[in-house]
This record gives structure tokens, C-alpha cells and sequence, in this order.
């Protein structure tokens, strides 16, 4: 009996320090990354790096991997503001979040660069 009870413990040690080191290794996704996806970029630009891929049927979707290496934060928040123009277009939706969210978003794009770069 004390055997048995022995291995659960052992067993319970065991899927304790392995949830917890799980879980303390996960990262929780940037912010930034997560307003990308909850006001729908992804249905015209592709971050490959971050592994979020566009669905959309359009040709030459953007792929932002390395956005960051030729645009900073304030630019980005001008063109998807409409404030700003890229080769003399502006950018084909206004971005309809919080000043913080637009923040936070042009944040983590300026972040996305080669690894080599960063």
C-alpha cells in the first residue's frame, strides 16, 4: 500500500513540475500581435515570421516579417491612419481601434525584423 501511494505522489510531483515548467515556458503572445488578429489584418497581410498567413484570394498580399527593417512606429501609425502615403497610396482601411491599441500594434510591426537584424 505505501508503494502505491509512493508512485501517485511520484506521479503528481511529476505532472506538477512539468505543468509548471510548461506553462512558465510558453510565452504569452506580444499584444501587438493580438490586436493584429482581432481587427483582422491578416485578411490582407501575411506575417510569416509569426506565423500568421493570409487566407485572402488577393494577389501580392504584404508578408510584414521584416516591416520593421524600413518603417517605424510613427510611420506605421500614419498609414493606417490614412495620415501618410507608401508609394503614393494610402493604406486601403482606416484602422478603427483605440490610440492605444494603434500604439501598441505600430509598436510590435516595427518590432518584426530579420532575426539577423534584430
Amino acid at each position: 500500500m505505501k508503494k502505491i501511494f509512493s508512485f501517485i505522489l511520484l506521479i503528481i510531483f511529476v505532472g506538477f513540475v512539468f505543468g509548471f515548467t510548461n506553462t512558465s515556458l510558453q510565452e504569452e503572445e506580444p499584444a501587438g500581435k493580438k490586436i493584429f488578429i482581432a481587427n483582422k489584418c491578416v485578411t490582407c497581410h501575411s506575417v510569416k515570421a509569426e506565423d500568421l498567413i493570409s487566407n485572402t484570394k488577393l494577389k501580392n498580399v504584404p508578408d510584414l516579417s521584416d516591416v520593421g527593417t524600413r518603417r517605424n512606429a510613427d510611420f506605421i501609425m500614419k498609414f493606417i491612419t490614412k495620415k501618410e502615403k507608401l508609394n503614393n497610396k494610402l493604406h486601403m482601411i482606416a484602422f478603427k481601434g483605440s490610440d492605444e491599441d494603434l500604439q501598441t500594434l505600430a509598436k510590435w510591426l516595427e518590432t518584426l525584423k530579420p532575426s539577423e537584424v534584430k
